[in-house]
């Protein structure tokens, strides 16, 4: 007894998959043939076989609906599919039948030749299932030699070569249908461990990330706690310093886990108001002692028309111009390197931003050029040894302004220089405050936030962000110390950690949300990296938004002005 949940398994969907870009070039052979069919042939005949080729096409058609749109077969759908490709093959057959009987040369060569395609595509297309390869090359191979050993009036002699022939063709096509299931079957294979290797890798990145971002989060919050305190303009320089140093550890980290983000089509952008200037300033300032160390200056030009305040990707932005300005001070061993930053006004209401970063070093010819932004890449093997990085930041950046609707382009002179051009679109920055201010008379009462993370620092510097702006900031170390401090006490909001020892804020979010008076309560998660699944499963928990550690204050507090219940009667 055959085991058909065999024979009608997986293979007949990967024959489904593998056979539909034919669908084109099928249709014009079938449309072809009808219509020789129909001219030279027999009108009717040829009318009534357009009509069954149709009718079978649309039958592959409609029973490889899963497969078209990337979904799972079920046993059904796969019977339908072999119903519909048995039907097909028969249709063709009779054209061959059709052909042979007609009795002249010409039209018997046209019917061997028809038999022999109808055998190439059974060992190209069939041979992942063992079913199909039997109806389709198995039926084949059985008409021709019924063919060219009996149904014809050749002498004995012609007949016995005729036989012979098809029986060499039937043997050769066997066995590439062989080889091709034996790769078939290697390659899928090698695909399962490729995904399996690709999942580790992801998981171990996450990991890693997580780990590596808890430390810098505390140091990039204090460093952007210390900067809301009255500081001496020495002192601030070196704070900021000591921020973007920070920024730049990171920027490390970020690039191989933004390459894959960026390739799964999981990176997402996040606007803010922000001051792009400033920004660029920032970035300069960072890269200026370098700078000076190989002989060169750099000089930012900012145009007067550039507003103070856009909603854009900070942190997007600063990764693309510390690789742009970073790589030109790379190559600029002893010059000048210019930064001029605008904007224009653009469709829709929004601006465009332009950052143009034009040095006066060795520059590239075009064999580097055309290669420049592929990810991995240098301009040559000493580059990486002598100058460092990982050969991704140009296509990093290129990537990033193409999702920030803009775009990287790059004009270069070897031994004169390059001249790089970033565009990306922005938004006019919001009007409102971002947090409502408490008012002298109370009618505004400070915003009470409960934040639980295993990580004493990372609360404490939230703490230090959120209190200069009027919040009343309390701690716990996990989800259960979360738990009892509600009870105790009434909030406005929950910041809580994704990963935590005793209760995780996953589940946390879970007995908030079963509680009655807690239904409402606003719930951000503050993480250092989650996947998508976990994600979703936060959501579905009850968590309501993310904010990324490293934590930017801007971001936070944006996030928080979002769910403020003092401002929205109807949520308290």
């Amino acid at each position: 007894m055959p085991d058909w949940s065999k024979w009608l398994g997986e293979g007949v969907t990967a024959v489904t998959a593998r056979s539909l870009p034919t669908l084109g070039l099928r249709l014009v052979i079938s449309a072809t043939c009808a219509a020789l069919f129909t001219w030279k042939i027999d009108l009717v005949s040829g009318l009534v076989w357009g009509l069954a080729v149709a009718s079978a096409e649309a039958a592959v058609w409609t029973a490889s609906d899963p497969q078209r749109k990337a979904r799972a077969t079920t046993l059904g759908q796969r019977v339908a599919y072999v119903a519909a490709v048995s039907w097909m093959n028969l249709v063709w057959w009779a054209l061959v039948l059709r052909l042979w009987t007609l009795d002249t040369e010409a039209m018997r060569l046209a019917a061997l030749c028809l038999m022999s395609a109808l055998l190439v595509h059974a060992q190209a297309f069939t041979a992942r299932s063992t079913l199909l390869l039997v109806i389709i090359g198995g039926g084949a191979a059985t008409l021709l030699l019924s063919l060219c050993a009996v149904f014809n009036d050749f002498p004995p002699g012609q007949r016995v070569v005729l036989t012979a022939a098809a029986l060499m063709l039937i043997a050769y096509t066997s066995k590439a249908a062989m080889t091709n299931a034996v790769q078939g079957r290697a390659l899928e294979t090698a695909k399962i461990q490729a995904e399996t290797a690709s999942q580790a890798k992801s998981e171990f990145l996450t990991l890693m990330s997580h780990e590596l971002r808890t430390p810098l989060a505390g140091m990039l919050g204090l460093a952007q706690a210390l900067k809301l305190e009255p500081l001496e303009p020495s002192e601030r320089e070196q704070v900021e310093l000591l921020e973007d140093q920070g920024r730049a550890l990171l920027g490390l980290l970020n690039d191989v886990l933004d390459l894959a983000k960026i390739e799964a089509g999981k990176l997402e952008i996040a606007p803010i108001p922000g001051d792009l200037g400033q920004l660029a300033d920032r970035v300069v300032r960072l890269n200026a002692p370098l700078a000076r160390e190989k002989g060169s200056d750099i000089v930012l030009t900012i145009d007067e028309a550039l507003p103070a305040s856009l909603v854009f990707d900070p942190l997007r932005v600063r990764q693309c111009l510390a690789n742009l300005i970073s790589n030109a001070v790379k190559f600029t061993p002893a010059g000048q390197i210019q930064v001029r930053v605008s904007c224009a006004p653009a469709a829709n209401g929004r601006v465009m931003a332009k950052v143009v970063v034009a040095d006066t070093g060795v520059g590239m010819n075009p064999a580097v050029l055309d290669k420049l932004f592929a990810p991995f890449t240098q301009a040559d093997a000493s580059v990486a040894r002598r100058s460092g990085g990982t050969g991704l930041g140009l296509n990093i950046t290129r990537r990033l302004a193409q999702m920030m609707d803009g775009a990287v382009t790059a004009r270069s002179v070897e031994g004169q220089g390059s001249t790089f051009t970033l565009t990306f679109a922005c938004a006019p920055p919001a009007t409102e405050a971002l947090l409502p201010a408490v008012d002298g008379e109370g009618q505004n009462p400070p915003l009470r936030l409960l934040v639980v993370d295993d990580y004493p620092i990372n609360r404490k510097v939230i703490g230090m962000m959120l209190t200069p702006l009027g919040c009343k900031v309390a701690e716990a170390g996990d989800g259960q110390a979360a738990l009892d401090a509600l009870r105790a006490d009434e909030f406005d909001m929950v910041l809580i950690d994704f990963n935590m020892p005793v209760m995780g804020g996953l589940e946390a979010t879970r007995r908030i949300r079963a509680e009655a008076g807690w239904k409402q309560l606003p719930i951000i998660c503050l993480t250092a990296g989650v996947t998508d699944r976990e994600r979703d499963d936060a959501l579905q928990a009850g968590m309501d938004a993310f904010v990324e550690k490293p934590v930017e204050l801007a971001a936070l507090v944006s996030t928080i002005g979002r769910f403020d219940r003092r401002t929205d009667p109807d949520r308290r």
